[in-house]
């Protein structure tokens, strides 16, 4: 053998030996200095779900609830030798929906340690872990499911929840930190596959439930709301719809309903549009209801009094390079102006009011700022500064075009003529409760601002009876009460200009008249054939307004036919 290969075989040992020398060194350096706590494999840590708080009407009613169900899994080597596999897998299956053969082909398979089965909500599912002498090697888990008791009714306002019980809109999202709660946690120990050892169980931290949320929304009313409003859309053809009802002194929201609306359970059956609220997030040119606002205004500054006269020609008007036109002619008073619903004579006392004072009275009313609603995605509405006002911008917006509005904001604004002249923040929860009964938020009146007189806002509501009684809102009539308020008819944008065929009808008031107790508002979004407001939104106000008058056992104020007639 050559020299050089027995040095080699020399020298193989000896580096072999070094080798092995060197990793049980490293071996060693890591077991003594290495991260090596139990959590890495052998201790399990799981989540316990809190309940989400519910959400009530304001008589506490459920609107929105959790219910406890149970995860079902199986674990063969729990499993009884003596037990009838097949009748409890025929349990486990008719619980969880599952087929019975597939359920045994799990237990049969003699690995299903810990193999989710199913989730339900039935009951009968605690037998499985309580009754010993006839199950075994099955196991439950608390889990949750969000339930709407009323399905599509208050969609818009409530919102709905993921998979994770976190709110995505309307209530559930807004309020979602009181009503998540604090889930719990156990922490247990694996076996070598990673499957806990249940007996060896350490310790448990029993999870928080959630807070519940109080609405000042009245449920009985919602659902009459909302079916009345049905009922007007389909009438008109429309398209879709919006009523608010708003207590005047203080701002609570009975009602608010819209249409097209979803099923919170099932809320991905509709577009992603389809979940905002349009009484809140969706803007419209006000038309006619405009009007009041303006005449408040100018009576506020001294510039008219009711029996103010203007001249409004014969139909048309021409200013600032444009016409408007009119079907009340000759000269009028205000009350007329309002009850006829004049175009030119509120482009007329528009213009009295100037530039800076319209956008100064817009604004103290609310227009072009979020009025603060807990609600989500609150629209400010789009009213420009006075400063980028072209010659003919007031007189148009002093009939309600040039300038965008919530639904809210214009319901807000003649509540706020009804209670004497307080703009009043608008709200939907009255409280929030601890799951131990404790009040934890507290909401209430709250006035943000003080734009006309109490004097003026007399004057205002004396003369808008006068459109439900010979005016263009005799529709709104409602028997056994005298009601005020204006309708409003609007074009439409449609890419950039404004619509021959698409509109919005409206009609805003209060009743009663003399001392208001509620507001409400009803938009109708596209009416075919009649599209005014007095033809198309008056009657659905009538009707609603007569049942929230009962409902609230509001005295009866004005006589009825038959009574005037036995005169």
């Amino acid at each position: 053998m050559p020299v050089k290969g027995q040095r080699l075989r020399f020298w193989a040992v000896p580096a072999l030996l070094l080798g092995w020398y060197l990793l049980l060194v490293v071996r060693a350096a890591h077991l003594h200095l290495g991260d090596h706590t139990p959590r890495n494999r052998f201790v399990l840590k799981r989540s316990l779900p809190a309940a989400r708080g519910f959400i009530y009407d304001r008589a506490g009613r459920p609107l929105a609830i959790t219910q406890p169900g149970r995860r079902i899994f199986l674990d063969y080597s729990c499993l009884a030798t003596n037990h009838n596999v097949p009748r409890i897998a025929s349990v486990v299956a008719e619980l969880t929906g599952r087929d019975t053969d597939a359920v045994l082909l799990d237990f049969r398979s003699r690995r299903s340690k810990y193999m989710v089965q199913g989730i339900s909500f039935d009951d009968r599912a605690l037998e499985l872990v309580t009754n010993k002498t006839i199950y075994s090697g099955v196991g439950l888990e608390r889990v949750m499911r969000r339930q709407y008791p009323l399905g599509r009714c208050l969609s818009h306002v409530i919102g709905f929840v993921n998979r994770y019980e976190d709110g995505l809109a309307g209530i559930e999202w807004q309020y979602n930190r009181y009503l998540r709660g604090t889930d719990g946690f156990i922490e247990s120990t694996r076996d070598g596959d990673g499957y806990e050892i249940r007996s060896r169980r350490a310790t448990t931290a029993d999870p928080i439930d959630g807070a519940h949320v109080h609405l000042t929304i009245d449920q009985t009313l919602q659902k009459k709301a909302e079916e009345i409003l049905a009922e007007g859309v389909a009438h008109a053809n429309a398209v879709g719809g919006q009523v608010i009802v708003q207590l005047v002194k203080t701002g609570e929201i009975l009602v608010m309903a819209a249409l097209p609306d979803f099923d919170p359970s099932h809320y991905r059956d509709v577009p992603s549009k389809v979940w905002n609220n349009p009484n809140i997030c969706s803007v419209y040119e006000p038309g006619s209801t405009m009007k009041s606002i303006i005449v408040a205004a100018a009576l506020n500054e001294g510039l008219i009094t009711p029996d103010s006269v203007f001249d409004v020609g014969h139909g048309s008007w021409h200013y600032g390079g444009h016409i408007l036109r009119d079907k009340v002619y000759g000269r009028v008073d205000v009350r007329t102006i309002l009850k006829k619903s004049s175009n030119i004579g509120a482009a007329m006392i528009g213009l009295l009011l100037g530039n800076r004072r319209m956008e100064c009275y817009l604004r103290g009313f609310g227009f072009g700022e979020p009025l603060g609603i807990d609600l989500p995605g609150e629209a400010r509405g789009l009213l420009k500064p006075s400063s980028r006002w072209s010659t003919v911008t007031p007189t148009r917006i002093a009939i309600g075009q040039g300038v965008s509005v919530t639904a809210l904001q214009m319901l807000n604004s003649y509540c706020t003529i009804a209670n004497g002249g307080h703009l009043m923040r608008p709200y939907v929860v009255s409280k929030v409760v601890s799951p131990s009964g404790e009040t934890i938020l507290q909401n209430g009146p709250t006035v943000i601002g003080r734009p006309i007189r109490p004097a003026v806002a007399a004057q205002v509501r004396e003369m808008l009876v006068s459109v439900t009684e010979g005016g263009t809102g005799r529709r709104a009539a409602v028997e056994g009460y005298t009601i005020a308020g204006k309708t409003g008819t609007a074009q439409q944008v449609v890419n950039g200009a404004y619509s021959q065929t698409d509109y919005w009808a409206s009609f805003v008031g209060f009743v009663p008249a003399e001392d208001p107790v509620f507001g409400m508002l009803v938009v109708i979004d596209r009416p075919r054939g009649l599209r005014t407001g007095g033809a198309v939104s008056a009657p659905v106000f009538s009707r609603l307004a007569l049942v929230v008058a009962r409902y609230l056992e509001l005295p009866i104020t004005a006589p009825s036919d038959a009574e005037l007639e036995a005169l």
